[in-house]
């Protein structure tokens, strides 16, 4: 695949994905420079990731929360967006 159709398909599928929350390119640049390029959660930078940060929202309401990089993303939804469970995960952290 040349890289002409490579950045076109990369150019929709951001599109879609903003779409599917309810956010505009606009919107997503705005959460963006307000979290500085950096990831809600970890805070490491935009530019330490290969792929751009994602939309994290909630399941429950659909309302998008912010930005974050694919493991913080994953996490939250690997915890099933419990607040207990993550809570109880960082006492088990710091008990080890």
């Amino acid at each position: 695949m040349s890289s002409r159709i490579r950045n076109k398909t990369a150019a929709y599928n951001r599109i879609y994905n903003l779409r599917r929350y309810g956010i505009t390119t606009a919107d997503y640049d705005r959460m963006y420079i307000a979290q500085e390029g950096r990831c809600a959660i970890c805070k490491r930078h935009q530019s330490e990731f290969r792929r751009r940060l994602d939309v994290d929202h909630s399941h429950s309401t659909g309302k998008v929360r912010g930005l974050l990089c694919v493991a913080c993303n994953r996490g939250i939804g690997f915890f099933e967006e419990s607040a207990a469970r993550l809570v109880a995960a960082v006492t088990y952290l710091g008990e080890k």
